[in-house]
């Protein structure tokens, strides 16, 4: 049977560098890497299979604006059309972290036949704000940042997901990845599905894999027991990724643009350290906030 492996992200940084690493070694050529807005000219050392919009309009997939991080099954679809003859797809993102030995992990999931493996399938209570366009399911969910789904998992998946689109289902309440696929993966009678902490509870528990908070690499790096972890960040990345959260929303600056342009250098660099003093003491009252809680 023929596996294909893809990591899924935005960038290539030191997380999805380190993923790669870990994963060459038991995958060789079958691994990819499906990127979302590819930066013209990025050359990178696997075969990459490339996301933007025009990808979405000649594929009949809806858009919405956070579509590259809510919509990760639209990775899967873009792998499957690349690599039609796939009897399975795993999607990985670069803030999984293995440790002990990467290929007995995905030597024992090779041996299962199940259309959809999720880290673990759980259920979703009803009423949540992306079940619209739901309607009649039961709801379920998996964690996204590890799955695997059969390629005729991931052709019927397609085409719901071209139906769900025409439904006219606004940006916020369009449906995430793992609650589209999980919830339609489940409810088809002719689709086998299994948590992998259930395959595999050596290698995965609730306290390894969960949406936050983030675990620092070197942590881990010299753990010899074996794991998947999720999320995992060098200390590097998780910085830039803090900077980037706080300053994500300065749209507004725009408002003042006349009033800046009076301003002289000095001036900014002046409102820029206040404004960097005060987020330290905001994060300072939230780490103590952190410790106090231990």
């Amino acid at each position: 049977m023929k596996t294909i492996v893809a990591i899924r992200t935005h960038r290539w940084d030191e997380d999805a560098q380190r993923l790669y690493e870990q994963l060459l070694p038991v995958f060789g050529d079958a691994l990819v890497v499906a990127f979302h807005d590819r930066p013209k000219g990025l050359a990178l050392p696997l075969p990459v299979v490339d996301l933007n919009d025009r990808w979405l309009r000649t594929h009949q997939l809806q858009r919405v604006p956070d579509w590259g991080w809510r919509c990760g099954d639209y990775f899967l679809y873009a792998v499957r059309a690349a690599y039609p003859a796939a009897d399975f797809i795993w999607l990985i993102e670069p803030d999984v972290f293995f440790t002990g030995d990467v290929a007995d992990f995905f030597h024992r999931m090779g041996q299962q036949n199940e259309d959809l493996l999720g880290v673990q399938i759980t259920d979703m209570p009803a009423g949540h704000r992306f079940s619209k366009g739901l309607k009649g399911l039961a709801l379920r969910k998996a964690l996204f940042a590890l799955t695997r789904f059969s390629g005729r998992a991931a052709d019927r998946l397609f085409r719901l997901r071209q139906d769900y689109g025409t439904q006219g289902v606004g940006a916020r309440f369009y449906t995430n990845d793992e609650l589209f696929c999980f919830s339609h993966g489940l409810a088809d009678p002719d689709l086998t599905s299994a948590s992998m902490a259930d395959l595999a509870p050596d290698w995965l528990s609730d306290r390894q894999m969960s949406g936050d908070p983030d675990i620092f690499v070197d942590v881990l790096k010299d753990l010899q027991t074996r794991g998947i972890f999720h999320p995992v960040r060098s200390r590097d990345s998780f910085r830039k990724a803090v900077a980037q959260r706080v300053t994500a929303q300065m749209g507004y600056l725009g408002a003042m643009a006349n009033s800046l342009a009076l301003l002289s250098d000095e001036d900014r660099l002046l409102i820029a350290t206040d404004v960097g003093e005060r987020c330290l003491r905001a994060m300072n009252v939230a780490a103590g906030q952190a410790g106090g809680a231990k």
